[in-house]
């Protein structure tokens, strides 16, 4: 049985600590046994919910630990997981037991696959990626390292979201468009062509709203 360890123990960490226990993996494959967070208070208000161990920084991965990252900021979710990968712990991927996942598509490290989610045909997600609530993905779907996206977001067949993409709730992203390295889709954005990298988008039809250096 693995110890299952949440890094971050704010809002969002919550959230992933109930997906967990849904999970069919709880109590057979792993049991969560707390939060790594530098706010030592940051459960005060909160009941129910497992201690605080101790700060990324500080803790050192022991034999049977897993561990998942639970930072709504890509910035910080990069830092946090690579101190931990470079202490040699082991993530694992939570897959809510409402999703759909096709026979042949591939999910990567550290993923989190919220309820509702449906994951067509022949898609290709990579590390660290999260999928949250009812987001639908479409067939021959490509989805790179670190992507995240929000409740209700649509991509239809053959998208490609390359390194750190962030697509907000609601946003549709049309067949065959390719979104760069590091870019963004606003809430409600239809993208109807490919983005170009470092490029925040928004409207319908999504339009450049800012460019990052």
């Amino acid at each position: 049985m693995k110890n299952l360890i949440i890094i971050g123990a704010r809002g969002y960490g919550r959230e992933i600590y109930h997906l967990a226990l849904e999970c069919s993996g709880y109590k057979k494959e792993y049991v969560v046994t707390g939060f790594l967070d530098d706010h030592y208070g940051a459960l005060d208000s909160f009941e129910g919910y497992p201690p605080i161990i101790d700060t990324v920084e500080d803790y050192q991965p022991k034999e049977n630990d897993v561990f998942i990252c639970a930072l709504g900021d890509l910035k910080a979710k990069i830092k946090y997981v690579e101190l931990i990968l470079n202490k040699d712990g082991s993530f694992i991927s939570l897959i809510h037991p409402t999703a759909i996942i096709r026979s042949t598509s591939q999910l990567g490290m550290g993923c989190i696959v919220s309820s509702n989610v449906s994951i067509s045909t022949e898609v290709e997600i990579g590390d660290f990626v999260s999928i949250q609530a009812q987001s639908i993905v479409g067939h021959d779907v490509k989805i790179s390292n670190w992507a995240h996206l929000s409740p209700f977001v649509f991509l239809g067949g053959e998208v490609v979201l390359e390194n750190k993409v962030q697509v907000y709730a609601r946003a549709t992203i049309s067949p065959h468009r390719k979104v760069g390295e590091n870019a963004i889709v606003g809430i409600g954005s239809i993208v109807l062509n490919d983005i170009e990298p470092n490029t925040t988008v928004f409207g319908n039809p999504a339009k450049k709203i800012r460019t990052e250096k």
